[in-house]
């Protein structure tokens, strides 16, 4: 049977207001009680946040906000006029001064001006001086850091004849690796635009080198983020804009230098088969931690990028289990593990950092992952009841509207198993789900009867693997042998990767092939064990579109990337719950 992922679409980023999401739960809808502090202009929060608040209020420190620089540029031609550049934000510091001024028509050519007689364009004016530094930023405990504006190579390219104005060049005050983009063109019936962004200097050996950044015309000044970018580095940029008729325009350089993350968790990264790598980003969270309990306590959510730096950072819920950035790469979105079903939380942050909900209204009770939906839509496995391992709802929650129960996770889909949590022999311990949009279904798996299941979205199951198959629902079942599971995903022909715990020894990764002609069943193409690492809880396993298959060894603390031979490329250490491997951070995820 195939089950093949849908086509990646290429979905320009939308900023998404604090409005997302269902409403929020919990007392209070905004940071703590606390005063304002005029040093550089900042906003400083009150001890702590209270439940129900911004992400970006949450403890102590609260949110600095970053002073604004002017911006300048501008453009210096023979002849020209000089003119005063940059302008003052609240609480900011001055904007410096540019020379600018337009070129003189029909004179001798000057920077950026055109030759009298039909002479080649040139490209660029004088480089302004500009860009402020910010203080403060997102964390738990005084925040990030952030080193906003930069230098702009101002002034005007000569193709499609058009100009451009950047009014905000700068990074994020409350998240530091993340620019902020705003312009606007001389060139009229704009179609497309896109930002093209590279490090400054890097070496031969560096795999992140920069990006493409989708332009989403509909924002106001066409406000653009700048995602991956690395700590403390410095980028130059430019933008690409297109017209209807396809006439190019291509912007001069500009220049952003980035702050640190204050707080982020520390990896290290061995590159066994550098060359062999999927370049990409993988999102995460420290969710137990390695050799932690079951105890409570905040959590990390960060990306890291390709060449095991941490270029995003946030403080998640207690125990966090899960992080996926929503379908169309807006927002952040991550929950507690809740797996004593004692009470969770679901939260979210907008990639900037600048908007944000706690405890997601109808999802307080979501335990171990979710999956991500277009739309802006999120997926999650909520407790139906209290108690030890009782059956789930499947609940889905979109954007300013209500969470909805699509259907029970429970015994109209499969039969369970014995809990380990204290609970019956025929329980429940959902623990991992995937939407797959090709045929608009999950999968879901549970660790107590060892199984997963393909569901439709309106609930009815369609067959299920590992598992009692004697009076399964599903009308397709095939029995495993298998003692605990995780994580699952399917390759391009439809196999299944199973990441398989195991009671005891080294950690599984099962590659099944799945037949559905004639009689339902699976093959075993694969099982795959590395070293003795083990997890016994949580784990997991994705296939990337190269071929390689990344492998999650939570409790471990242990990120293996192995190529199609399973020889190991790298090995990523640090402390780690589920992973979702991308290739860029705008648009939706590989697994759908």
């Amino acid at each position: 049977m195939l089950l093949t992922r849908a086509p990646t679409l290429l979905l320009v980023q939308s900023l998404v207001l604090a409005g997302l999401g269902c409403s929020a739960e919990g007392t209070g809808a905004g940071p703590g009680a606390g005063g304002t502090s005029g040093t550089a202009g900042g906003q400083t929060g009150g001890t702590g946040g209270t439940s129900g608040g911004m992400v970006s209020g949450a403890g102590s420190g609260g949110i600095v906000s970053a002073a604004g620089g002017g911006t300048l540029g501008g453009s210096t031609a023979t002849g020209g006029t000089p003119t005063s550049g940059g302008t003052t934000l609240a609480g900011g510091v001055s904007g410096g001064n540019a020379s600018g001024g337009a070129s003189p028509t029909g004179g001798a050519m000057g920077l950026g001006g055109t030759a009298p007689a039909g002479g080649s364009r040139g490209r660029g004016g004088s480089r302004g001086s500009g860009g402020s530094t910010a203080t403060g930023g997102y964390g738990p405990t005084g925040g990030t850091t952030s080193a906003a504006g930069g230098t702009a190579t101002g002034g005007s390219t000569g193709q499609g004849d058009c100009s451009f104005t950047v009014t905000t060049n700068s990074t994020s005050s409350k998240m530091a690796t993340v620019g902020i983009v705003e312009w606007s063109t001389s060139l009229s019936n704009l179609s497309s635009a896109q930002i093209v962004y590279k490090l400054d200097n890097a070496a031969s050996s560096i795999l992140n080198k920069g990006g493409t950044a989708p332009v989403d015309l509909t924002q106001t000044n066409h406000r653009t983020l700048l995602l991956g970018l690395k700590q403390s580095s410095t980028y130059t940029f430019h933008i690409e804009a297109e017209s209807s008729d396809g006439t190019p325009c291509t912007s001069p350089d500009y220049s952003m230098k980035t702050g640190t993350l204050s707080g982020a968790p520390s990896v290290s990264r061995t590159a066994t088969k550098a060359s062999a790598q999927a370049v990409g980003f993988i999102v995460t969270s420290s969710a137990l931690g390695t050799g932690a309990g079951m105890g409570g306590g905040n959590s990390s959510v960060y990306i890291i990028d390709a060449d095991g730096a941490v270029v995003w950072y946030v403080a998640g819920p207690a125990q966090c289990s899960r992080a996926r950035m929503d379908y169309e790469g807006a927002n952040m979105w991550m929950l507690a593990l809740n797996v004593g079903n004692t009470g969770g939380e679901m939260r979210y942050v907008s990639m900037d950092g600048q908007t944000g909900q706690n405890n997601v209204n109808g999802l307080s009770g979501a335990h171990h992952d979710f999956t991500v939906l277009p739309g802006g839509i999120v997926a999650a496995m909520v407790w139906a009841s209290s108690g030890a391992d009782p059956e789930s709802n499947l609940v889905e929650c979109a954007p300013g509207g209500t969470a909805t129960t699509k259907f029970r996770i429970g015994s109209n889909l499969y039969a369970g198993g014995p809990s380990f949590m204290g609970g019956a022999q025929d329980s429940y311990h959902c623990n991992y789900v995937v939407y797959h949009q090709s045929d608009d279904s999950y999968t879901i798996a549970d660790r107590n009867p060892n199984l997963v299941v393909k569901v439709t979205r309106s609930g009815n199951p369609v067959w299920q693997i590992g598992g009692d198959c004697s009076g399964a629902p599903a009308p397709q079942c095939a029995p495993g042998t298998w003692q605990v599971n995780h994580g699952h995903d399917f390759d391009p022909n439809g196999n299944m990767l199973l990441f398989n715990n195991g009671q005891s020894g080294a950690s599984h990764v099962f590659e099944f092939q799945i037949t559905d002609s004639g009689s339902f069943g699976i093959t075993t193409v694969k099982d795959f064990t590395s070293g003795n690492y083990s997890s016994n809880s949580m784990g997991d396993v994705q296939r990337l579109p190269n071929g390689n298959t990344l492998i999650t060894y939570s409790r471990a603390g242990v990120i293996l990337e192995v190529d199609s031979s399973w020889a190991t490329v790298q090995t990523i250490n640090g402390e780690f719950g589920y992973a979702d491997w991308r290739e860029t951070l705008y648009g939706p995820p590989a697994r759908h």
